[in-house]
């Protein structure tokens, strides 16, 4: 689980980070110059593409349809892969579904993950070693001013803080100064792009700040933390209503939980057996998915390896078609109201606005109904074909149903399909759903 869905607290953003080594050398305290790696590149002598507004836009539209296509052509596969392990007489376990559906996820959304827009001005704190020798004041100052902060065409005066604390200063906006440094040495005057204060600054907001330990040995790393505001407002409004709400229940039992720890000094708890039985040790160790749940008998976790998807699902004689589909939720168009009309029922829309992000709820309901289709094995009628005979709606237990009207429910009839079970699962960016005719 993210984050997000567990409410914890959100410091920051790790948004970069990078290790470098310097040319070799006898002189510890001054290392080489291996961190301008970090902003190396080649410049143009005109204008970038990437800049044009109407060319970003234009790409990231095309490049999910890519993403798109790709998923359909790995649904195909796997339906493929399925079909020749059932002919081989092989079976079609849980884990070995949960891993094929985890890693189509984690590929897509390393295909869609975009850049923070993040610009050189947004840094507005940098902390480094600053180890106090005199070789490598000079040597670490002239590179993080002269060099790397020129290279990335950063305006100069702001401050520059020599702290460890960086997470808790991007949060607060507030830069601790080094109550030592009461006699700068005027040697570096020439650092325009740095200062060095002596007393904490209250600034108007940081959303950025890097992190570079240029260190000895000649090997040195940078990161960069952005403020965790990014990623918030990048959420649906009524999602992130839903995570303040898990966070401050999360933060009231923190609280419990070690006030507890404390009065009855149980800071730390010993722990005696592993969170699995034996028999179950490699079951959950090669399942991503296996989750740990309370056992309120003992007070404890414990892993109950749950079957994510249910094999007999893909065995021939329980069913007599399986469908499986998967699209990105971003290029679902549920902001178009003729395209929800032509395939959501009224129930289905008001169903989907309510939940915490509508988005993925029109998205799971799309790709399910793709599943259907696909799982009565009727012949299509086109990518513009209307999909609002097939109605997913929640049962008494939260569980999604089928029901099928019209010409839908004509073609399952003659099937001699009396219903359709159908599972919905979606990720941040990616809704898959499999749906099985019986």
């Amino acid at each position: 689980m993210t984050a997000l869905e567990l409410g914890a607290p959100i410091r920051g953003i790790l948004a970069f980070t990078s290790t470098s080594t310097d040319k070799a050398g006898r002189s510890v305290p001054a290392p080489g110059r291996g961190a301008l790696t970090v902003v190396c590149e080649v410049k143009s002598k005109h204008s970038l593409p990437i800049l044009d507004v109407a060319y970003r836009s234009r790409q990231l539209s095309f490049r999910r349809t890519q993403i798109s296509q790709w998923l359909l052509h790995e649904q195909n596969e796997l339906q493929e892969e399925f079909a020749a392990r059932k002919q081989a007489g092989e079976t079609v376990d849980s884990e070995y579904v949960s891993s094929r559906i985890v890693n189509l996820e984690k590929v897509a959304i390393r295909q869609e993950k975009d850049a923070l827009a993040m610009y050189a001005d947004d840094i507005g704190i940098l902390s480094i070693h600053g180890t106090s020798t005199g070789a490598n004041e000079e040597n670490e100052t002239h590179i993080r001013n002269d060099i790397s902060f020129i290279t990335i065409s950063r305006t100069p005066g702001n401050a520059h803080g020599q702290v460890a604390g960086l997470l808790q200063t991007v949060i607060t906006g507030i830069i601790p100064g080094n109550r030592n440094s009461n006699n700068i040495d005027s040697h570096f005057q020439d650092r325009q792009y740095l200062m060095f204060p002596s007393k904490t600054i209250h600034t108007d907001g940081i959303r950025a700040g890097v992190m570079s330990s240029f260190g000895f040995g000649q090997v040195g790393g940078t990161a960069l933390v952005v403020h965790p505001r990014y990623l918030f407002c990048a959420l649906e409004p009524t999602y992130y209503e839903e995570y303040k709400k898990r966070n401050r229940v999360r933060g009231l039992q923190s609280y419990k939980a070690m006030s507890e720890m404390m009065i009855r000094n149980l800071l730390v708890k010993i722990k005696e057996h592993p969170r699995y039985q034996g028999d179950m040790e490699g079951k959950v160790l090669l399942n991503s998915m296996a989750r740990a749940s309370f056992d309120p008998k003992t007070g404890e976790y414990s892993f109950q390896v749950s079957e994510i998807f249910d094999a007999n699902a893909f065995s021939e004689t329980s069913s007599l078609g399986v469908g499986v589909d998967q699209e990105l939720i971003s290029s679902v168009p549920f902001h178009n109201p003729t395209f929800l009309a032509r395939n959501f029922t009224d129930a289905e829309i008001s169903y989907c606005r309510s939940q915490p992000s509508p988005p993925s709820s029109f998205a799971a309901r799309w790709v399910g109904k793709e599943a259907v289709f696909k799982s009565l094995g009727v012949q299509s009628k086109g990518a513009a074909a209307a999909m609002k005979d097939i109605e997913i709606l929640d049962d008494a237990s939260g569980g999604p149903t089928v029901r099928l009207h019209g010409e839908a429910k004509t073609k399952a009839s003659e099937r001699g399909v009396p219903k359709v079970l159908i599972s919905l699962s979606h990720s941040e960016t990616v809704a898959i759903a499999f749906a099985r005719a019986s």
